[in-house]
């Protein structure tokens, strides 16, 4: 018989480069990445968010539109 008090280890690791940084994952949403809805290192994200274009850029808070 199981016992129902069984921890669960759940491992936060980036979806592109597969390091391990619980405390620095973000994450990722685009309709034309293969990362899309999921994790990311600061790095990673920062190079998938370069290759967004302008209009999914200007869908993200953080981003600053200049016009």
């Amino acid at each position: 018989m199981l016992s129902t008090k069984q921890k669960k280890i759940l491992a936060y690791k980036c979806a592109r480069c597969f390091t391990e940084n619980a405390d620095k994952l973000a994450w990722f949403f685009s309709s034309n990445s293969i990362y899309s809805d999921s994790l990311l290192c600061n790095p990673c994200f920062k190079d998938q968010f370069k290759k967004l274009t302008e209009t999914e850029k200007g869908t993200w808070a953080f981003y600053d539109k200049k016009n």
